[in-house]
């Protein structure tokens, strides 16, 4: 009894030390705007313009800390924080946000992108890393060179070129995450399932879009009653099917000892060394291809409207092209490491406008310290890459503007502009979450860039007035494209098209 009377207060005031610690702590949270009663800042949160203008990183530094109905958000709005955190802490700063819609109905944790900092995704990620490695990707080359000749030809014919690259998009990434033929329009079946389940994924990911991510007993809800699982779970089991059937077509040809390059068949030889099962080797091929097709697609736009803003641009990479390719063929990969201008084109084009604004959001495991200010266990953090990627200290004076010269030393040879960085900007993420399909990436994106110049000279239609809008920017979930414009292709010279057709008979 005497111990319980002098334990009881020992307890007492333990827990009211580590209650005043707790508030001691909350108080020392990085700056930001002040909310509402019980919603926080939900408001500003969900506007993306809001959270990535310069004039936040002015009112409140290089960490701004919101919060909606009590979870907490983290912008980081410098490289140097963005380093500290997400690649020095990886160990605490690699996690995803929780999202109890996405993660244990919709992918039941199975899309790789988004999975959690967990054993599945360490299992996941070494094949993913390994597969698309800067050694491996030249496999690829055949199928990169062959889909940017269509690509060329398909805007010859007819001038809609949203569909035109997004049929290219998803050709590309089927073929190499299956070996599948080209697919010759966005309308193919495989490309709208694929399509589909992309949409269904990004809308789980908006933010107030489900609210059992901010009142997570809603969870257990039966089904019955709560039509948002009864719809995940189903769409769970379609799209594992739809995946299982994209990589057994692999398997068969493996079986028939037809053995092409792909990330699919990669996979398949080497399950006793990755250790997957065979639904997970199916949502890791699906991961890489839904990851993939949106944002390639969305890099081409905004190369395009930056060559509209900039017509100079286009006269210096055909310049180049001349000197290097000619007239007499396309170009190729053996072509690129002669085109420094073409290759500086695409570090500009994926740091002037990134696909993603804020990168896929990363987590905090464990409640840590920056610099005096505390960051909670569990705050969802958001890399300002556009922020970061318009920093005048490193990309000069002209940051906003799009000039691929940046990356040109004075012998107008490529050159590194970020420490640490050879690609030279943040949009490919950071730390133990960075993009593992990038030079897959690069790759795609070199190859049509020099493909297009040589083939066509892009242009305004006529009559067209008003300047272009480069900078509102259409969100699409975490992704965002520029507003719709026009433009129009014109051969540069009339052999252009038979050339094309020519060099795409050579991949038949």
């Amino acid at each position: 009894m005497i111990h319980l009377l002098v334990a009881t207060p020992l307890v007492g005031l333990v827990l009211w030390l580590i209650a005043r610690l707790a508030q001691r702590a909350f108080r020392n949270l990085p700056p930001g705007p002040k909310g509402l009663p019980l919603v926080g800042n939900i408001l500003r949160a969900a506007d993306n313009d809001w959270l990535a203008s310069p004039q936040r990183r002015d009112d409140y530094g290089d960490l701004m800390y919101l919060s909606v109905f009590g979870q907490g958000i983290l912008v980081v709005n410098s490289q140097r924080v963005a380093v500290d955190l997400l690649e020095k802490r990886s160990n605490i700063y690699s996690d995803r946000p929780q999202s109890i819609s996405l993660n244990e109905f919709l992918t039941e944790s199975l899309l790789f992108v988004f999975t959690g900092y967990s054993d599945l995704w360490r299992r996941l990620r070494r094949p993913a890393v390994e597969g698309f490695s800067k050694s491996i990707v030249s496999d690829f080359y055949p199928i990169q060179n062959r889909e940017a000749i269509m690509l060329a030809l398909s805007l010859i014919k007819s001038p809609p070129m949203k569909k035109h690259f997004q049929r290219h998009s998803w050709s590309i990434i089927l073929s190499i995450n299956y070996h599948l033929p080209p697919v010759e329009s966005e309308d193919d079946p495989v490309i709208v399932g694929i399509v589909n389940h992309v949409e269904r994924v990004l809308h789980e990911i908006e933010p107030g879009a489900r609210l059992v991510e901010y009142f997570p007993w809603m969870r257990y809800i039966p089904n019955k009653l709560a039509k948002w699982k009864r719809d995940a779970q189903y769409w769970f089991i379609q799209d594992s099917l739809m995946y299982e059937r994209l990589l057994g077509k692999v398997a068969d040809d493996l079986a028939k000892g037809i053995d092409q390059p792909s990330f699919g068949a990669t996979l398949i030889k080497n399950r006793e060394k990755y250790r997957l099962s065979e639904r997970e080797q199916a949502w890791l091929v699906g991961s890489m291809l839904s990851a993939g097709g949106e944002t390639t697609s969305t890099a081409l736009h905004w190369w395009l409207l930056a060559l509209l803003v900039h017509p100079e641009v286009q006269v210096r990479a055909r310049a180049e092209l001349d000197e290097v390719v000619g007239y007499a063929r396309p170009p190729t990969f053996a072509d690129l490491p002669s085109l420094p201008y073409i290759r500086a084109m695409v570090k500009e084009t994926l740091r002037w406008s990134p696909a993603i604004p804020f990168s896929v959001p990363h987590a905090s495991s464990a409640d840590d310290w920056y610099d005096g200010m505390f960051i909670p266990k569990g705050t969802v953090v958001l890399p300002n890459v556009n922020l970061i990627n318009s920093d005048s200290t490193v990309f000069g004076s002209d940051s906003a503007s799009f000039n691929p010269a940046r990356y040109l030393d004075e012998k107008g040879q490529v050159k590194p502009l970020m420490e640490g960085r050879e690609e030279g900007h943040v949009s490919f993420g950071y730390g133990r979450r960075v993009c593992p399909g990038k030079y897959v990436a690069e790759g795609t994106l070199g190859i049509d860039f020099a493909t297009l110049l040589w083939a066509l000279r892009f242009e305004r239609p006529e009559g067209a007035e008003g300047e272009l809008d480069v900078r509102t920017l259409v969100h699409t979930g975490i992704g965002a494209y520029p507003v719709p414009f026009e433009c129009r292709a014109v051969p540069r010279f009339a052999e252009a098209e038979t050339l094309l057709k020519e060099a795409l008979d050579l991949y038949e």
